[in-house]
């Protein structure tokens, strides 16, 4: 062979390895740093407080994350599937329902599993479920949540359903603001804006979801099913999960100190009253501190849905999480010990 051919050969295979070297020094850095994109349903509330509680202690490291705020849990999945966001926080009858029309998505965590939702009545109204009966709801629409469970928190104790009427209005503050202008007569909303309305004698909390049906999921952490073997986004999504535990776990033990890491992202909300909003949350047990990947809440979540009508088949829960970056945390985080 001639030698300037075996010198460039010598050569190629030098830069060749120059090249895996530098590519792979970029996926360890990718993996220990980074940036990603996450969607949100709506603007800033209790469900991402563990979040917040992480950003607030420096616990994100090199981690960059950049929240996308849109309206609803359909437009946070679509940002989701369409590439424009890596990890989204959406509601489990969407991920549900989005998984049984074909997207091929996982739950990889949760933050708040468990549903927070309190079922009100304007003030003169009523002070008992009984009360529901012929009551107008302020709802998000056919088919949500807050139009179903209603419905089947009457069934329960035995309030003929077909005696209410449903308007739909929208979001959590859209349905109190419904219910205190007196377009409707009763709503289901999650504590903090249940709080609200008690704090100025607008409504009555009859019941909360977390005691009509204790394993009712909430919300999960969506990824697309294609990511999860990416090295830069796999290490994101354990760092993701980590603060997640982490922060539900700080909540549970300095409550107030929660609050206020709440506080400064809802300044018009009063400190003091974030703080009953927190230790409220706190007594429901709702936070994610072992990941929140409870096989058993998915199965209830499911078949009660497909029961509603508002799922054909219920799926188990292989099909729907992912619980590779839960197992890695609990490793090193051991379960959660009550105190």
């Amino acid at each position: 062979m001639p030698y300037d051919l075996v010198r460039l050969r010598a050569f190629l295979s030098a830069v060749m390895l120059g090249v895996v070297a530098a590519l792979t020094l970029l996926d360890a850095t990718a993996a220990s740093a980074g940036k990603i994109k996450m969607a949100f349903p709506g603007p800033v509330t209790t469900f991402s407080l563990p979040y917040l509680v992480a950003q607030k202690k420096g616990w994100m490291g090199d981690l960059e994350v950049e929240d996308l705020h849109v309206t609803g849990d359909a437009n946070a999945m679509r940002v989701l599937l369409s590439g424009n966001a890596d990890i989204a926080l959406v509601g489990m009858l969407n991920v549900l329902a989005s998984l049984h029309a074909g997207a091929s998505i996982r739950a990889v965590h949760s933050w708040q599993p468990i549903g927070d939702y309190s079922l009100v009545l304007a003030t003169g109204k009523g002070s008992k479920i009984a009360d529901l009966a012929g009551k107008t709801f302020a709802s998000s629409g056919p088919g949500g949540l807050p139009d179903q469970l209603p419905r089947l928190i009457m069934r329960k104790y035995g309030i003929d359903e077909q005696s209410a009427r449903f308007v739909q209005v929208g979001g959590h503050a859209a349905r109190l603001q419904a219910v205190i202008g007196g377009r409707a007569d009763a709503t289901l909303v999650n504590t903090v804006t249940a709080l609200k309305g008690v704090q100025d004698s607008k409504v009555t909390v009859l019941t909360k979801l977390s005691a009509e049906f204790p394993g009712l999921g909430y919300v999960w952490n969506v990824v697309r099913k294609e990511s999860l073997d990416k090295p830069e986004l796999a290490a994101a999504f354990q760092a993701m999960t980590d603060i997640g535990i982490r922060g539900s776990r700080y909540i549970m033990e300095n409550p107030d100190d929660a609050a206020a890491a709440l506080h400064e992202r809802l300044p018009d909300l009063d400190l003091a009253f974030l703080k009953a909003v927190v230790r409220d949350l706190n007594g429901e047990s709702l936070w994610g501190v072992n990941g929140g990947l409870d096989p058993v809440i998915e199965e209830f979540t499911a078949d009660l849905n497909m029961k509603l009508g508002n799922l054909p088949v219920a799926p188990k829960p292989g099909e729907v999480l992912d619980p590779r970056f839960v197992d890695a945390a609990l490793k090193t985080l051991g379960p959660y010990q009550t105190k």
